[in-house]
């Protein structure tokens, strides 16, 4: 049975092929499959949808094989067409094309991608691996297995594993980041401030973000002045997925490298642990704790796969890319507390963001920058 309707119009042909690639058969005959959207609070601008496509497949008489596979559709976007952006619209299908994906270091695994389609619109369909069943919610030793497992990733590539040298890997990823933030996040003048009646904490909380901005090109080129490694950049509880038999094998399953980059050490961590916070995983009343026991686990990681660098240079990267989620953070605080002031979420983004100048301060007197 085939579906009358999907949600996208899918070349079943296709699926017979892929779907054979994917059971190792030639001799699979199609019987029935669906096409769920899979829902993500927000979708990268240049992502047009990911989509789950599951079925079953008759191999023989009466021998019936169930599969899956996942389709994210990527969009051409002329306002992302330069590898310098940090969301450079072709960066996934480049990272998949070169192979870079297919033996990552430190147990990391990538979905593996049966095919790209280029689409009459000029988007692109890949047509992906699925990982992974339903995502649990993750306890603490899931961020410290996680963080571990990027530290042995990391490591390898600070021990002399060769960097990738093509041009669509960004080199500045949180100097184009930042740079973009700008363009959205619409902070009130101190005068609007003023009239907003806000609390000591959270006028102190807005001097000093006022003096990380003074020197935020100072800490841009301490960033990029660390030791380099590969990095994922959007590593969360999304993209990191915990299918028993992968951490059983002592392995880290890591989807969506559109944000893949060269960057300093410490510098992905920084990223999971603001990414983690910004979106309410990780217990508000638990916050300082985790952001000790993330970096803890990572510099472990480093260490057991031989990495014997300064480990004051890694905090200084954590810190530093943890307190760059102010740019976006603060902004939106601010248009939180002038909807309401005693919301939950208002006192969560205070705290958040009191933690990320707290970083910021312990980056300047670790980095005397």
């Amino acid at each position: 049975m085939i579906p009358v309707e999907t949600p996208i119009r899918i070349d079943q042909d296709k699926i017979h092929k892929i779907t054979n690639h994917i059971l190792q058969t030639e001799q699979g005959e199609l019987k029935e499959w669906t096409c769920t959207p899979i829902t993500i609070d927000q979708l990268n601008f240049v992502t047009g949808g990911v989509y789950l496509v599951a079925g079953e497949t008759e191999i023989g008489s009466g021998n019936m094989r169930q599969w899956s596979l996942i389709i994210k559709i990527v969009i051409a976007d002329s306002t992302r067409d330069e590898p310098s952006h940090y969301n450079y619209w072709k960066r996934e299908i480049l990272a998949y094309e070169s192979g870079l994906l297919d033996q990552l270091p430190g147990n990391l695994i990538a979905p593996e991608c049966y095919e790209m389609e280029e689409k009459d619109d000029g988007s692109v369909w890949l047509w992906l691996e699925d990982m992974v069943g339903e995502r649990g919610i993750w306890e603490k030793e899931n961020y410290a297995y996680a963080a571990a497992k990027l530290g042995a990733f990391h490591a390898a590539y600070l021990n002399g594993r060769s960097l990738p040298q093509e041009a669509w890997i960004n080199r500045h990823w949180m100097r184009s980041w930042t740079k973009e933030c700008d363009k959205y996040r619409n902070m009130p003048s101190r005068q609007e401030m003023n009239q907003m009646n806000l609390s000591n904490e959270v006028m102190n909380i807005i001097d000093k973000y006022e003096q990380f901005e003074r020197k935020r090109n100072e800490y841009l080129i301490a960033l990029e002045s660390l030791p380099r490694t590969l990095s994922h950049q959007d590593f969360d509880e999304f993209n990191v997925l915990y299918p028993d038999k992968y951490q059983e094998e002592d392995k880290l399953a890591v989807i969506d490298w559109q944000f893949i980059s060269i960057s300093g050490v410490g510098e992905d961590l920084g990223r999971f642990l603001g990414l983690s916070m910004s979106r309410g995983n990780v217990p508000i009343d638990r916050l300082s704790e985790y952001r000790d026991l993330i970096f803890t686990s990572y510099i472990g990681g480093l260490r057991k796969n031989g990495w014997n660098g300064n480990e004051e240079t890694a905090r200084l990267g954590y810190l530093l890319s943890f307190a760059f989620r102010s740019v976006w953070e603060i902004p939106l605080m601010l248009r939180q507390l002038q909807q309401d002031k005693d919301s939950p979420e208002s006192k969560r983004l205070i705290y958040i963001t009191k933690l990320q100048m707290d970083s910021a301060e312990q980056a300047e007197r670790l980095g005397s920058l």
